[in-house]
């Protein structure tokens, strides 16, 4: 999942642009940018980000399983 960017929090500040990995984001208008394309989809950005503007959350998976060979064991 591809981080998203809250353009109304964003001040601008440069830290997830500075510590980007693949350097794929910028400052566009005085806020955050990435090129969604290009994205290693790593969170660093959104991890790193002191006002919580960017937003990165892995969806949820549920496992089902297919017979009972592969229950998961409850304890």
């Amino acid at each position: 999942m591809v981080p998203t960017i809250d353009a109304f929090r964003c001040d601008g500040c440069g830290v997830c642009v500075l510590k980007c990995p693949p350097q794929i984001m910028g400052i566009v208008k005085g806020k955050a940018a990435l090129v969604t394309d290009l994205c290693e989809e790593c969170g660093i950005c959104a991890d790193l980000c002191p006002i919580a503007a960017v937003r990165f959350k892995l969806p949820e998976r549920h496992f089902e399983p297919a017979h009972d060979a592969y229950r998961p064991l409850h304890r």
